[in-house]
C-alpha cells in the first residue's frame, strides 16, 4: 500500500510540474524549438570519407555535403529554392558549392554534443567538489574556494584562450579548456545549497541515527542540491554555445581546416560576407542565437517548476 501511495504521490508531483512549466508559453516555444535542434542533431548522419578533405586526428571530419568538382571555387549562391540558405563556398581546400543548410544541419549536431558534454563534466566535477566542501567545512572549504576565487579573477574568454593556446588549438582541447574555467561555477553553486540544506530538519536526523559523513551528502545532500543544479545546466547550455561558437570564431581553431562547427563556419564566411555574401555569416550566426535562445527559455520554465511559490 505504502508503495501504491508512494507512485501515486510522484505522479501527482510530476503533473503539477508539468502544468507549471506548459503554463509559461514562452518556455514551451522555447522547448519547441529545442526539440527542434534536437531531432536535427539524432536524425542528420555524418557520411565519412565524402569530402576528401584530411583533418587532425581528434577533429571530427565534418563531411557536410557531397561536392560537384565542376563548380570547385565558384563563387557562393544566394538563397533560392534549391538553396533555401544560400551555397557556401570554402577556397583554401578547393571545395565550392556547398549547401549551407545542410553545412548548418550537419553542424548543430556537433555544437550541441560538445555543449553538452562541457556542461556536464564540468557540472560533475563542481558540484561533487561544492557538496564535499560545503558539508565539510574548515580548512578543505577555504582551499577549494580559494582555488575558485582564482579561476573567477580572469575573464572566462580569456582564460579559455590561454588554457587552449597552452594545451592546443583543437576542437577536442577547445572543449577541456572550456570544461577547466566551467567547474567552479559549479563548484561555488553547489557549496552554497550544500550550507543552506545541511541545516535542514532530516540531516539532523540523519546524524542522529548514526549516518556517517559519505552517506549524509550523497544520500541526503546530493539529491536535494541536484534539482537546480539540473536548472543551471539547461540555461548553460545555450551559454557554452555562445562561448565556444565565439572562441571559434575570433580564430581559435586552426585556420588551414574547416572544422565542423558553427562559429568556425561563421569565421570563414567572415571573409566573404564583405563581397556581397552576407549569408554566410547570418545564417549560421542567426542559427547560434537562435538555440541560446530557445535554451534560455526553457531554462526560465524549468525554474518556474522548481520555485514553491508557483507551485501552490
Amino acid at each position: 500500500m505504502a508503495t501504491v501511495l508512494e507512485h501515486k504521490a510522484r505522479f501527482d508531483e510530476l503533473k503539477l510540474s508539468a502544468r507549471v512549466f506548459f503554463a509559461n508559453k514562452t518556455a514551451v516555444a522555447g522547448l519547441v524549438i529545442f526539440l527542434v535542434f534536437m531531432g536535427d542533431a539524432l536524425i542528420v548522419q555524418i557520411a565519412p570519407g565524402v569530402l576528401g578533405v584530411t583533418y587532425p586526428n581528434d577533429v571530427i571530419p565534418p563531411q557536410f555535403t557531397q561536392t560537384n568538382p565542376e563548380c570547385d571555387n565558384m563563387p557562393p549562391e544566394p538563397p533560392s529554392l534549391s538553396h533555401p540558405f544560400g551555397t557556401f563556398e570554402y577556397g583554401q581546400q578547393g571545395i565550392g558549392c556547398l549547401d549551407l543548410l545542410q553545412l548548418v544541419m550537419k553542424a548543430i549536431r556537433i555544437d550541441i554534443a560538445i555543449a553538452f558534454f562541457i556542461v556536464l563534466v564540468g557540472a560533475a566535477i563542481g558540484t561533487l567538489l561544492g557538496v564535499v566542501s560545503g558539508y565539510v567545512g574548515k580548512w578543505l572549504d577555504e582551499v577549494l574556494m580559494r582555488v575558485t576565487d582564482v579561476f573567477f579573477s580572469v575573464p572566462f574568454l580569456i582564460l579559455a584562450l590561454a588554457v587552449g593556446y597552452v594545451i592546443g588549438r583543437t576542437l577536442f582541447n577547445m572543449a577541456l579548456a572550456l570544461i577547466i574555467i566551467w567547474w567552479p561555477l559549479y563548484a561555488r553553486y553547489g557549496r552554497s545549497l550544500t550550507l543552506t540544506t545541511k541545516e535542514a530538519t532530516f540531516i539532523e536526523s540523519a546524524r542522529a541515527s548514526g549516518s556517517g559523513r559519505l552517506k549524509i551528502m550523497f544520500r541526503h545532500l546530493l539529491p536535494n542540491v541536484l534539482p537546480p543544479i539540473l536548472v543551471q545546466i539547461s540555461l548553460d547550455v545555450g551559454t557554452v554555445i555562445l562561448i565556444f561558437s565565439t572562441l571559434a570564431f575570433i580564430g581559435f581553431l586552426p585556420s588551414n581546416v574547416l572544422v565542423p562547427e558553427l562559429g568556425a563556419i561563421a569565421n570563414f564566411g567572415l571573409d566573404l560576407a564583405p563581397l556581397g555574401f552576407w549569408w554566410t555569416v547570418v545564417v549560421p550566426g542567426g542559427v547560434i542565437t537562435l538555440f541560446a535562445l530557445a535554451v534560455n527559455l526553457m531554462g526560465d520554465g524549468l525554474r518556474d517548476v522548481i520555485d514553491p511559490r508557483r507551485r501552490s
